[in-house]
C-alpha cells in the first residue's frame, strides 16, 4: 500500500511536470510565433536608419527632418521645440518654435524652450541656467526630457514634469513625434500627454513662436515679424500660424483638461505661408491624417529607392550601415518642391542648389535609381549654366561664379547615364536651343580658347576659387587635375565622336589629348616626388598635396609607374588619417588648414573617400581602396547621414558647411563598382569581386543590366554568381565572370 502511495505521487508529479513544461513550451513557441509575425526591419524603412540624438555629432541645426519638399531641425533637450526652417520660398533659419503649458492648478508656466534658454545662459547669462531651473528659487519651471530619437522624417522624444508648488501637484508625461509634409508647407506635431495626478489636469497649451525675419524669397517687402496673436507670427511677406485638433481655444492657445490617470494625445499643425494667400483655420480636424500622409510618403521613398538599387548584406554591419547611410544621404537632397525650376531637382544637400560636381559623385546612383532624373539636372545644367554660372538655384543661376570643373562632371554624368541604360540619343537633346553634343564641344572650346597659355597648358589664371575654395594661394595656373581631366575629356570626346561617325572631329580630340599628355609630362610631372606640380606663368613650379589630384585614378591613360607613385602617398599620417583621407596632406605645411576641411586639409569632402576607393579598386589597388573605405564607413557611429567636409581625426562637421551632401553616394558606388568589381559596358557585364578579412560573407543583389538581374554572394574563399535565383558560377578571387 505504501509502495502504491508513493508511485501514485509520482504519476501525479509527473503529471503536473508534463503539462507545465507543455504549457510553458506552448508560451514559448507562441512568443516565437510573434516575434516571427512582426515586421522585419529592412532599408526600406526609417526605422532601420534610427539613431539615439546623444549618439548623433551634430549641432541642432545640422538634425533635418525633411520629406522632399521643405525641412526643419529638431531642438534638442525639448518635447517640442524645432528650428531652421526652409519651405522655399519661404525660409527663416533663426525661427524657433515650441509648446508650453500652463497649468491650473498649480498656477504655474512650465516652458519647454530648454535649448533656447540655454544658449542665452552660456552666450551671455541672458536666461536663467536650465540645469538649475525647477528647483532654485524664482526659476522657471520647465519641462525635463528624456530620450530622443531622429529616424528619416520624424522625431521622437519623451519628457517628465513632476513638482509640487504649495501642496499642489503638476505631474505628467510627454510623448511627442514630429514630422514634415510634402503635401504642403508645414510641420506636424503629435503630443501624447498623461496625467499622473489625482485631480484633473486643466492645462492651457500656449504657442511659442519667435522670430526676427520671416522671409519670402525673391519678393519686395519688409521681412521683419512680430507676434499676430497667440497662434500667428509673421512679416509682410510669410506667416507661421499653430492650429491643433484641440477644440477649445482662448486668447491664450489651446484648452486642454485631462481625467487623473488619463492619456490623450493632440496633433499640432505649423504652417508657412504668405498671408495673401488665406489664414490657416486655428482648429483642425484631419492633421492626423496630413501627418500620416507625410510618413507614408518618407515610407514610399524609402521603400521604392531600396527597391530600385542594388541590395547589400554583410556581416560587416557597420559597411552595410555606410551603404544604406550613403543612399539616405543622395535620397534626402531629392526635392519635389512645385516651387523649383525641374520637377526633380538634386541639390547639393541642405543648400537649395544644383552643382554637377556634387551630383557627379553620387551620378551611378541616380542613373540606376532613375535615370530619367539625371538626364534632366544634365540638362538643367546646360540651360542654366551658360559657360559661366555653376551655383544653379531652386529657381534657376543667379551669379557669375564658375567652377571650371563643370565639363568634367558633365562627363561623368553623361557616362553614368549612357551606362545604365545605352541611350545615346542624349547628345541630340537640347537644352536652351542647343543639344548636348553641341555643348560638351563648346566647353572644349572654352578650355583650349580661353584657359590655354602660350606653352599648351591649361591655365585658369590666378583665380584659386575656379577650382576649389581653399584659403591658401598656389593652387592656380596651370592646376595638374584641370590638366589631366582634360585630357581625359578630350579622349573622351574622340570616342563619343566616333559613336556619333563624326571622323574628322574624332581625330582632332584624339590628337589635342595626345599633345596635352605630352606637355602635361614634360612640364609637370614630377619624378622625385611621384607627384604633378603646378606651372605658373614664370616657369617656376609648385607642389601642392591635394588629394584633388586622386581624381586622375579614374581616368585610362596614366602609365602605371605615375599611378603606382600616385597611390603610393595614400599612406598613414600622409593622406590617412582615422576616418578617411586628408583634403591636403599633412605634409604639405604651406597649405595644410584644419577649419577648411573639405578641401583644406583638415578634413575631406563627402564625395572623395569613396570616388577614390572605387577608382583604388578597378585599377587593381584593392586592399588599398578597402584601406580608404573601411576609414570612411568609421563615421556610422556618430552621423545618420554623411555631412559635407567633416573633419578626419574627429567625427565633426563645421556649423558654416552642410550636415547633408548628395555626393556621399559615392560610398555607395564604391561598394558596388569598387568590392563587388560590377563593370557595365553596352555589350557585356563583368563582375570580378574582391573580398577583406573584415568584411566577411556579404552579398548583392538586384543588379539589374539589359533587363536581367543578378546577384553576386562573396564567401572567405569564393565568390558566386547569380541571375535570379540561379546559379551561374562559383570561382576563386582573382578570376572574373563576363556576361553577355
Amino acid at each position: 500500500m505504501k509502495v502504491t502511495t508513493v508511485l501514485t505521487n509520482k504519476v501525479k508529479h509527473n503529471s503536473k511536470s508534463l503539462l507545465n513544461n507543455t504549457l510553458i513550451l506552448g508560451l514559448f513557441l507562441l512568443a516565437i510565433n510573434q516575434i516571427s509575425a512582426q515586421k522585419e526591419i529592412t532599408p526600406a524603412d526609417p526605422e532601420f536608419y534610427a539613431m539615439d540624438r546623444e549618439h548623433i555629432a551634430f549641432e541642432d541645426e545640422h538634425v533635418i527632418l525633411i520629406n522632399y519638399r521643405g525641412s526643419v531641425s529638431p531642438r534638442q533637450y525639448s518635447v517640442t521645440q524645432f528650428t531652421n526652417v526652409q519651405f522655399l520660398p519661404i525660409s527663416s533659419s533663426r525661427y524657433e518654435f515650441n509648446l508650453n503649458f500652463f497649468d491650473k492648478n498649480t498656477q504655474r508656466l512650465i516652458e519647454d524652450d530648454v535649448p533656447t534658454k540655454w544658449k542665452s545662459w552660456i552666450d551671455d547669462s541672458g536666461s536663467y541656467d536650465p540645469l538649475g531651473s525647477n528647483f532654485r528659487p524664482n526659476s522657471p519651471s520647465i519641462m525635463v526630457t528624456q530620450d530622443e530619437k531622429w529616424q528619416p522624417n520624424q522625431y521622437h522624444r519623451t519628457a517628465t514634469f513632476h513638482k509640487e508648488y504649495n501642496k499642489k501637484w503638476a505631474s505628467f508625461a510627454a510623448e511627442s513625434w514630429t514630422n514634415v509634409s510634402y503635401e504642403d508647407d508645414e510641420v506636424f506635431i503629435k503630443l501624447k500627454l498623461t496625467n499622473r495626478n489625482s485631480k484633473n489636469m486643466e492645462m492651457t497649451i500656449i504657442p511659442n513662436q519667435v522670430a526676427d525675419q520671416l522671409t519670402r524669397h525673391f519678393k519686395e517687402g519688409n521681412t521683419k515679424s512680430k507676434t499676430i496673436d497667440a497662434f500667428t507670427i509673421g512679416s509682410e511677406m510669410a506667416h507661421a500660424r499653430v492650429s491643433s485638433s484641440i477644440q477649445k481655444t482662448s486668447d491664450q492657445g489651446f484648452e486642454i483638461s485631462i481625467a487623473p490617470g488619463k492619456t490623450e494625445t493632440y496633433y499640432f499643425a505649423v504652417k508657412f505661408y504668405e498671408p495673401d494667400n488665406g489664414t490657416p483655420e486655428i482648429s483642425q480636424s484631419n492633421i492626423k491624417e496630413r501627418m500620416e500622409r507625410a510618413d507614408k510618403k518618407t515610407r514610399d521613398m524609402l521603400a521604392w529607392a531600396y527597391n530600385k538599387l542594388p541590395k547589400f548584406k554583410s556581416m560587416n554591419k557597420d559597411l552595410e550601415k555606410y551603404y544604406y547611410r550613403c543612399i539616405l544621404s543622395v535620397l534626402m537632397s531629392r526635392y519635389e518642391n512645385p516651387n523649383y525650376i525641374s520637377d526633380i531637382f538634386w541639390a547639393v544637400g541642405t543648400w537649395p542648389y544644383t552643382i554637377s560636381w556634387d551630383t557627379s559623385y553620387s551620378s551611378d546612383l541616380i542613373a540606376m535609381l532613375e535615370p530619367e532624373s539625371l538626364k534632366a539636372a544634365i540638362l538643367t545644367d546646360f540651360e542654366q549654366v551658360q559657360l559661366k554660372r555653376t551655383y544653379v538655384g531652386w529657381n534657376g543661376a543667379h551669379w557669375d561664379i564658375l567652377y571650371i570643373q563643370e565639363p568634367f562632371a558633365l562627363q561623368i554624368m553623361i557616362e553614368a547615364y549612357i551606362r545604365h541604360t545605352g541611350d545615346y540619343s542624349i547628345f541630340d537633346e537640347k537644352a536652351a536651343g542647343v543639344t548636348v553634343w553641341e555643348w560638351m564641344q563648346r566647353w572644349v572650346d572654352e578650355l583650349q580658347n580661353n584657359y590655354t597659355n602660350e606653352i599648351g597648358l591649361i591655365d585658369v589664371g590666378y583665380n584659386t576659387e575656379k577650382i576649389i575654395e581653399i584659403r591658401t594661394d598656389g593652387y592656380n595656373h596651370a592646376v595638374p587635375i584641370t590638366n589631366t581631366l582634360t585630357i581625359d575629356l578630350l579622349y573622351t570626346m574622340s570616342d563619343w565622336a566616333k559613336k556619333r561617325n563624326e571622323k574628322k572631329i574624332q581625330k582632332t580630340y584624339f590628337n589635342d589629348a595626345e599633345k596635352l599628355k605630352s606637355l602635361v609630362n614634360k612640364y609637370m610631372w614630377n619624378e622625385e616626388l611621384g607627384w604633378f606640380d603646378n606651372y605658373y606663368p614664370d616657369g617656376t613650379r609648385g607642389t601642392i598635396w591635394t588629394f584633388h589630384l586622386f581624381d586622375l585614378l579614374g581616368a585610362d591613360f596614366l602609365p602605371y609607374h605615375q599611378l603606382y607613385r600616385l597611390v603610393s602617398h595614400l599612406q598613414e599620417g600622409e593622406f590617412l588619417g582615422k576616418y578617411g583621407v586628408y583634403s591636403i596632406a599633412r605634409r604639405d605645411k604651406v597649405h595644410w588648414d584644419l577649419i577648411d576641411s573639405d578641401w583644406g586639409g583638415g578634413g575631406q569632402y563627402a564625395g572623395m573617400p569613396g570616388r577614390i576607393s572605387r577608382n583604388l579598386y578597378q585599377k587593381g589597388f584593392a586592399g588599398k581602396g578597402w584601406d580608404v573605405l573601411k576609414r570612411n564607413i568609421r563615421y556610422v557611429d556618430h552621423f545618420p547621414y554623411l555631412p559635407q567636409n567633416p573633419r578626419i581625426d574627429i567625427p565633426e562637421q563645421d556649423r558654416s558647411s552642410m550636415p547633408l551632401e548628395i555626393s556621399a553616394g559615392a560610398g555607395m558606388e564604391a561598394i558596388v563598382f569598387g568590392t563587388f568589381g560590377v563593370k557595365i559596358e553596352q555589350d557585356k557585364l563583368t563582375i570580378k569581386p574582391f573580398n577583406h578579412e573584415d568584411i566577411g560573407e556579404a552579398t548583392l543583389t538586384n543588379i539589374t543590366w539589359k533587363g536581367r538581374t543578378f546577384g553576386i554572394q562573396l564567401t572567405r574563399k569564393t565568390f558566386s554568381v547569380y541571375e535570379g535565383e540561379k546559379l551561374i558560377t562559383t570561382e576563386f578571387y582573382g578570376e572574373e565572370v563576363v556576361i553577355k
